[in-house]
């Protein structure tokens, strides 16, 4: 296991037994990229700023989003969890935590998820400082990083801003994790802002996963009161302080062409108004 620094500590006297265990640690590879994720890549990079501190959820669009910002620089860590493409901005220079106003030069996470890549970089680095998730998470505490930039995936969003992100349907497909949290921490900060960032399709293009109402039974996992940027392939729209037919008019622009004209005409009946394009 990689020995890193942190706030909690085990006393030995706490220990009754220690058992010696010899067998690697389980490795996740990096995510494949495809077209789609680097254009949400693009888009999620075009929100980030020289200084800003990232929190980043796991996967094929984080990993996308890290790939796009080797322009960047003095980007800081505060996250769940981070993996393998951290790494790769930290070595080029580029997250160096720097301009963090909390707990300035440390990357700030609950968990590392990666290849053993990841974990010999860890190992001993005094940059990596590990904490409970109750201190990583806390609103109160991701509001004391300015300049956040908090980027979480999800399942679908509605017209209102909806944002479910654990379920298809009534089905329990994930968890909440810190997604709430963050979001909220991030509107509470100095110049944070908070990403959903998706495809704008599933089921191999059949499914969009902007619709008119979130499925029966799906639940609310981010509210239209706390959501703030949606981000698709096919660009960026900001909800946060929009009227629901505003909302609506971003939404529409960012949804993949094929589905469009059922939200227009969804658009249309709701505002007893003529869609127009901008």
């Amino acid at each position: 296991m990689p020995w890193v620094e942190g706030e909690t500590v085990i006393p030995v006297e706490d220990i009754d037994f220690f058992v010696e265990h010899d067998a690697p640690l389980p490795e996740l590879k990096p995510a494949k990229l495809g077209e789609v994720e680097k254009a949400i890549g693009k888009n999620c990079a075009e929100l980030i700023h020289d200084g800003d501190t990232l929190q980043l959820g796991i996967g094929a669009i984080p990993d996308a989003v890290l790939a796009e910002l080797k322009g960047k620089k003095d980007l800081g860590i505060h996250s769940e969890m981070f993996s393998d493409g951290v790494v790769d901005l930290v070595e080029a220079g580029v997250i160096n935590n720097s301009r963090k106003s909390l707990k300035r030069g440390k990357m700030v996470v609950t968990f590392l998820m990666g290849t053993k890549r990841l974990y010999d970089f860890a190992n001993h680095n005094p940059d990596v400082y590990m904490a409970p998730v109750d201190y990583v998470n806390n609103p109160v505490i991701v509001a004391q990083n300015d300049n956040i930039v908090c980027i979480n995936s999800c399942v679908q969003v509605d017209m209102m801003g909806q944002v479910c992100s654990e379920a298809v349907g009534p089905k329990q497909i994930s968890a909440v994790g810190g997604q709430v949290d963050f979001v909220r921490g991030a509107s509470m900060a100095k110049n944070g802002i908070s990403i959903m960032a998706m495809g704008s399709t599933a089921a191999h293009g059949k499914i969009s996963k902007i619709v008119p109402n979130l499925d029966p039974g799906a639940p609310v996992t981010t509210s239209r009161y706390d959501v703030d940027y949606i981000v698709t392939e096919y660009g960026i729209a900001r909800l946060r302080g929009k009227t629901l037919k505003e909302r609506a008019e971003a939404l529409i622009k960012i949804t993949h062409p094929d589905f469009r004209q059922t939200l227009i005409d969804e658009y249309e009946k709701r505002f007893n108004t003529t869609y127009k394009e901008a």
